[in-house]
């Protein structure tokens, strides 16, 4: 599939906007808006309209969405969907996998404060987190609550439900392991919460829950957190 984009400037000018932002693909100098009249249509004050035309190997156009302002005009993945189903091909998904940030691994710190039978406490995990899918994740993670488990080491299952275009999710963490000091014994821990990607790189995190230890201790705790977001794939 051959790509070419249309501009109205002087082939200079041209030339110049593509090396600017670089644009590989031919870029066509259509001053006069000949091209542009013929495949999307011009303005009552000779402005081209943005637009997308979709021509097969024949010449036939196959597609062809001509928007009516710079705010209307196709976003990518629909693009490429119109496209596959035009020329009955299947191009590449919009993203990579792992581009998105939830799709990426996590290594995660939270902090907090909770309560342990009557007394005030803190809490503190380390987690590496990996996607096993937009909907799952699991690793290791080490836990901290000094006044009756100074360390945790669990293995944690995370089931989330992406929302605000997979920027975000609702948690549910689970974890379990062994207390090695202090409450010697198995451990297991529940809690629930929020996530945001602030970056695709970043991303925080508020959690509420509950945590059980093997001499029946058992500590309520809210945490805010901040994780780094990997691309494993």
């Amino acid at each position: 599939m051959q790509l070419i984009a249309i501009s109205g400037d002087a082939p200079d000018d041209s030339k110049k906007f593509a090396e600017r932002l670089g644009i590989w693909f031919p870029l066509l100098s259509d001053r006069d808006l000949a091209v542009s009249r013929v495949y999307a249509g011009a303005t009552s004050d000779a402005n081209a309209l943005p637009g997308v035309t979709v021509i097969d190997r024949s010449g036939r156009i196959v597609f062809r969405q001509v928007a009516s302002s710079k705010d209307d005009r196709i976003a990518a993945p629909e693009l490429l969907a119109a496209i596959d189903r035009s020329l009955s091909t299947h191009g590449p998904d919009a993203a990579s996998g792992g581009y998105a940030a939830i799709d990426r691994a996590q290594l995660r710190l939270d902090a907090g404060g909770g309560v342990v039978h009557t007394s005030g406490t803190g809490v503190a995990s380390l987690a590496g987190l990996f996607p096993l899918g937009r909907y799952v994740l699991v690793g290791p993670r080490l836990g901290v609550e000094p006044r009756q488990s100074p360390l945790d080491v669990d293995l944690e299952l995370v089931l989330r439900a992406p929302i605000w275009a997979n920027a975000g999710a609702i948690e549910l963490g689970l974890a379990g392991g062994y207390t090695p000091l202090e409450d010697r014994g198995a451990n297991g821990a529940a809690r629930a919460g929020l996530w945001f990607a602030i970056s695709p790189t970043w991303s925080v995190q508020l959690d509420a829950g509950v945590a059980l230890h093997a001499q029946d201790t058992v500590g309520v705790f809210a945490t805010l957190g901040i994780a780094r977001l990997i691309r494993v794939r």
